[in-house]
């Protein structure tokens, strides 16, 4: 065989190798994107979760607050009516 020849069989060979192997590397890349993004979501549910919960509890604490607030004035003003 001609030396030329065997030279361009093997670039391109070698070219095709680097290809193939480029594109694998990009579809891994992608996979990993995307696995990413799913746990970005999630992370992003759960806090968005834990921030319901919170407000919840808040509103739960101010209207228990208000309660004795109200619970305390009228034992004040029953205690200045005894007086």
């Amino acid at each position: 065989m001609d030396t030329n020849l065997i030279m361009f069989i093997i670039a391109a060979v070698t070219i095709i190798f680097v290809v193939v192997l480029w594109q694998g590397m990009a579809v891994a890349r992608a996979e990993i994107a995307g696995k990413q993004t799913t746990q970005y979501q999630k992370l992003a549910e759960q806090a968005t979760s834990a921030e319901q919960k919170s407000a919840d509890a808040q509103q739960k604490t101010a209207e228990a607050l208000e309660d004795m607030r109200a619970r305390l004035a009228a034992i004040e003003k029953l205690l200045s009516e005894v007086q």
